[in-house]
This record gives structure tokens, sequence and C-alpha cells, in this order.
């Protein structure tokens, strides 16, 4: 019901006031304000745009040029600088339009420093934080009355700074003392001493003196001392420019593992995660078996993170316990990938992955493969911890069809294995193949060379597999330390049933070693391979023998071509086989990086025949260009003692992934 108001002024009646809406009187109060507001606006829109205030066009960083600096890299100064730097790409330099040339025409199509994202703004406060940084890095590696000046050159908006550094002189370690006797023997002094990142006579810097006490505490920490500290001091004399080093480090008390549990309750059994410890209760304590337990963990491909923590104990304790807390990945995962490679062209690649298949830690994978050179279908099951023992069990079926330059052929094989985890991260495994292969596609030439090769004939390979593998690679995509070791072995004799009775070894090793803490990396690997005919066998089909040469091996010359041919050219592979290379992976700038290799090889065709003043050499240079499916590589591959001069010259190589 509406409210009456009466008004007692003279000559008006009472009347009624309308019907209240709720915020009502807020908009009558403030409708006022917004009339007056609108008005404004529009007085301000009907004057000249010349009587507004034109905001100034903000300068453009041209570039900037340090001089003077000697004893540390320019790349190294511009990345301690927070100023957005100009690009040093050509393309940079493209002339863009102006703001104003939306409204204008071609006329505004003038140059400027460009690319295709917007150019860094010049401020002089930013300029004067970067100098003081760069001063402060420069106290850091041991110059300390260095001067740094900057003048700016203004022209078009566009500024070239210059930026003048005079280094002075440097400080040098005049003494190195460490005090240290509790937990060290004589003979690990000595060869700690002879590492230290820290000598008399050497510049003096922040860096080498943390690393010089953080070398002696990594050791205490892997060998029984958790509580182990490393203090120092430096005696600094800034006329003189010498500085005297003393540190001193304590061991504290002698530690060992004590229990270790699992937290919580995950999904994967807790065997199955203790048994990937590396350590044991009464062992001396160990950050490093820490992390080689982690690794472990992962490599079980169950768990998306793992963290094992030392408990927090009282100092008189001197056993520490260990938990272990995981957290599992989703039970199933689909991998899809799409590549191409010079030799097999288009790849395509699935792989459906199922974990913790009725439960156990049991993994159960289907992988398929097409390329230009083989189609793949293959499965594989993993049990962990058969029957409650060390023993894990492995079965893998597939299916395999490829297209090689000797021959075609068509495979179905299956095989199981035990497999377990033994010292120094060896893991080695016995168990049992069965193969079914029938080749095709085979010349003439070749079989008249080969007597045991039949085109379109079934054979059946029955055989004993026994392994070893080693693998201390700090990462399986992109490895900068640590190294792979792998022998293999398959027995195939009469009475297990086999048509071709052999015995084939593999034996490979590969080796990863960076600079420091850089990304210059030194690659090599070598292997050797032989199979031997036994029993009622004389001679080796075409589709077991050792072939070479390719973007995996050789890279200079042809896929499969290196070796015994036949008068027509065809490769005929060998019953022997030995190659290797040697690679220096090289940053360039961030993920890209240069390679330089010298690859070496030959296939022969008798054990007998295995001769290394036959092998082939191949040097060449590549680049790479890290992703996170891995590094896409671009390799040229030379031929230095070519096999046919004028078809051999050079290979091109483009894949995902490293070489090796």
């Amino acid at each position: 019901m509406s409210r009456l108001r009466f008004w007692r002024k003279k000559g008006r009646r009472p009347q009624a006031e309308p019907p209240y809406l709720p915020g009502s009187r807020l908009l009558r109060a403030v409708l006022p304000l917004i009339l007056c507001l609108a008005l404004a606006l529009a007085a301000a829109r009907s004057l000249p745009a010349s009587t507004t205030a034109a905001s100034p066009e903000p300068l453009i960083l041209k570039s900037v040029k340090i001089t003077g600096a000697k004893a540390i890299k320019v790349n190294q100064l511009k990345e301690e600088m927070i100023t957005p730097l100009p690009s040093r790409w050509p393309w940079n330099n493209l002339p863009v339009l102006r703001p104003e040339a939306e409204k204008g025409g071609l006329s505004a199509l003038l140059p400027r420093n460009w690319s295709w994202k917007k150019p860094p703004v010049y401020h002089p406060a930013e300029i004067e934080d970067d100098l003081e940084r760069l001063r402060g890095f420069y106290r850091r590696n041991g110059f300390y009355h260095t001067r740094i000046t900057s003048h700016a050159d203004i022209k078009d908006h566009q500024v070239t700074l210059r930026i003048e550094i005079d280094e002075g002189p440097e400080v040098k370690v005049t003494r190195v003392q460490v005090n240290a006797a509790a937990g060290f023997t004589p003979e690990v002094l000595a060869d700690l001493a002879a590492k230290n990142p820290l000598k008399k006579g050497e510049r003096f810097t922040e860096e080498n003196y943390d690393a010089l006490k953080q070398q002696y505490l990594n050791y205490l920490l892997d060998h029984g001392y958790p509580r182990a500290q490393a203090e120092g001091r430096v005696l600094l004399d800034e006329a003189k420019n010498t500085a005297q080093v003393e540190v001193t480090v304590k061991p504290g008390s002698l530690c060992y593992f004590g229990e270790v549990t699992v937290k919580g309750t995950p999904e994967t059994p807790k065997r199955v995660i203790l048994r990937k410890i590396t350590f044991k209760k009464g062992q001396l304590f160990s950050f490093k078996e820490i992390y080689n337990s982690q690794q472990r963990l992962y490599s079980l491909d169950l768990f998306s993170s793992v963290a094992l923590l030392p408990a927090k104990v009282p100092g008189k304790n001197r056993q520490i316990p260990v938990t272990v807390e995981v957290q599992e990945k989703k039970k199933r995962s689909l991998k899809l990938g799409l590549g191409y490679g010079s030799e097999d062209q288009f790849r395509a690649r699935m792989g459906l992955r199922f974990r913790n298949l009725l439960g156990g830690g049991r993994v159960l994978d289907v992988d398929t493969k097409f390329s230009r050179l083989e189609y793949r279908v293959e499965g594989s099951f993993f049990n962990p911890l058969l029957w409650g023992s060390n023993f894990d069990f492995v079965y893998q079926t597939g299916w395999i069809r490829r297209y090689l330059p000797g021959f075609t052929d068509k495979a179905y094989f299956s095989q199981a294995r035990l497999e377990r985890d033994l010292p120094w991260r060896f893991r080695g495994y016995v168990g049992y193949g069965l193969e079914f292969t029938r080749p095709f596609n085979i010349s003439e030439e070749t079989l008249a060379l080969l007597s045991e090769t039949q085109t379109g004939k079934l054979y059946r390979a029955s055989m004993m597999l026994f392994g070893l593998r080693q693998e201390t690679m700090d990462n399986a995509i992109d490895p900068h330390r640590g190294g792979l070791l792998s022998l293999t072995q398959e027995v195939a004799p009469t009475f297990l049933g086999s048509q071709i009775q052999f015995v084939r070894t593999i034996a490979e090793f590969r080796r990863y070693q960076a600079l420091r803490d850089t990304d210059f990396i030194l690659a090599g690997r070598l292997k050797f391979g032989v199979i031997e005919p036994m029993q009622s066998t004389t001679d080796i089909p075409i589709f077991r023998r050792f072939f070479a040469g390719g973007y995996n091996s050789v890279r200079g010359y042809r896929l499969d071509y290196l070796g015994p041919r036949n008068p027509a050219g065809s490769p005929l592979g060998g019953d022997a086989l030995l190659e290797g290379s040697i690679e220096a992976r090289i940053p360039i700038y961030k993920e890209l990086r240069a390679v330089a290799f010298l690859d070496f090889g030959n296939v022969y065709l008798h054990v007998r025949d295995l001769d290394v003043g036959q092998l082939k050499y191949s040097s060449g240079f590549g680049l790479r260009y890290h992703t996170f499916i891995g590094p896409i590589g671009l390799d040229l591959g030379f031929p230095l003692n070519p096999i046919n001069p004028s078809q051999d010259k050079y290979r091109f190589h483009f894949t995902i992934g490293q070489a090796f």
C-alpha cells in the first residue's frame, strides 16, 4: 500500500507520494552528478584536438653495447641485468607502422627496431639499478675497484646505450686453509685438496668460496654425517687486493639409517616401494643413497612425486629413520606421437599404459608404431616381486613388419624374463624367447651368397636369454652425466626346438660428461656384436645378421650399407659388428645447441674377418633444438673413406631424439 505525505503549504492540496522503490532516493541524489559529468565530457570532445595534452612518445631501447669487459664475459653481464634488452636477431630491424598509421596512410611507415614482440622501453632509473647490480656482480667475482658508467645517445626516439667498464685489479688468493680432520682420511683430504675450486694464486670469487665449503660438506653428508657444518671466513685486503681464506669443517656425530617406512596407504604395495630403496637399516647415512633410491622409484613410472624424508631426531640419537612419501600417477595414460626422419620419413606412434593393473604395481603396455621402414605392434606386462620373491616377471610379445634395403620380413616374437636388481645399480635377467620370421624380397645375388637364406621360408628361433644392464644417466632423454653399460646374449640350441642354431652377443657402452655445470657435453659410445652359427647351422640367415650405417650408426653412410654387399650393391650384413661415436654437444642460445661428431664402424662377413683397419669413418655437425618431447635434430655427415666416392658425398639426417 502506498504511503501518503501531507503538505501544509497554502494553495496546495495533499497529494499521494509515488510508490516507494528501493534505491530511488540514491538515484535522485546521483542523477544530477551523472548529468554534470556527461555535459563535461561532451564539452571536452567539442574542443579542438590541439588543446588536448598529448602523452609523450616513449623512448625505445635500440641497442646496448658493453665495452671494457675482459675477465667477465659480456653475455654474463647481460644476464645479470633486469632491464629488458633488445634482441640481436636481424628481423628486429624490419619497418613497422607507427601508432598514428592506424589513422593515416602509408606515410606513417617508418623504420624502427621492432620484433614480433613489443620493443623494450628505455627507463633511466632501471639502467641505474642495473649498473649497481653489475658492480655487485663484479665484487662477487673478485673485482672491488670496478667503475661502471653509462651514456645514452638519443636519436629519433631511439636510445643507443653504451656501458663502459673499467674492471680494475682483481683480488688474488694468497692463502687457503681448510681445518678438517674428523671424518676424513688422509687420502680423502689429499684428493679433496687437489680438487679445491679455490686455489692460491687464483682470482677470488664468492662462487668458488661457497663451492669450497660445499665440497667438504658434501663428502660428509654422503659418508654418515648428516649434521655436518662448514664455516669459513675471508680476510680481504682491498688496498693490496689479496684474500686469505679459512674454512673449518665440523662433522658432528656419525649417524646410520634407521627404519624405513612408507607413509599412508598407496595402492602400490609397500614391499614394491621398499624394494627400490638402496640402503638398509644400520648402514651409514648418505644423502647420495637417498637420491639414488628416489630415482629408482621414479623408474617404476608409478609415481608422479617421490620424497624420502629423514626424521628430525635429537642430537644424541645416531639412528635416523626415513619416511617415504609417494603420489601415484593416473591409472591409464595415452601417448601419441608424430615425427619425421630422413630415413623412416613420416612416422606415428601410439602407446597405452595401464598402471597398477589388478593391483600389486603391475603395468601393462600396448604400443604401436608406423613408418616407412617398419610397422610394429607389441605389448608388455610387468609384474614386480613375483610370488613374493626378489624377481620381477616381464612378458613381451608382438608383430613386426620391416622394409629394409636388403630384404623385407615379418616376424612374431614372444619372450618371458625374470629380472632383478643387483648391487652397483646393475639389473640382470634370464629368460626364454620364441620367434617366427618369414623374409621376402631378397635378390637372387644375395640368395646365391647366403646358403641358408630362403625367401618366403618360415624360420623358428627358440632361445635362452641372458642380460646385464647398468644405467647411471642423470636424464634418460637428454643425459649430462653418467652412462650406460649393456650386455645381452641369445643362445638358440637344437634341444630347445630351434630351426636355426646360434649364439648372439651384443655389448654396448655409453658415457656422458658435462663440463662443470654447463650444457657443454662430451658424449661417446662403443658397440660390439657377434653372432656365430653352431650345431647344424653353418650360415646365419639375413634377417639375423648385423647391419650398420645410418642415423643411429655411422651418419655419413646410407642405411645398412656398411660391410659386405652382393654384386648388385645390396647389403648382405655380417656376423660381426663394431661401431662407435664421439660427439660434442655445444650450447648456442637457450634451447638451441650445436653438435660436432666423429662416427666409425663396419660390419664383417665372418667373425674371423674382424679388422679395425677396415673401419669406415664419418664426421659432421648438426643442430639440436630441445623441446618437451625431446631434441629435434638436423645432422650433416660426410664419409671420410666413402664406399663409392661418386654417390657417397654427404648424408642429411633429420629426426627427434639424440643419436645416442
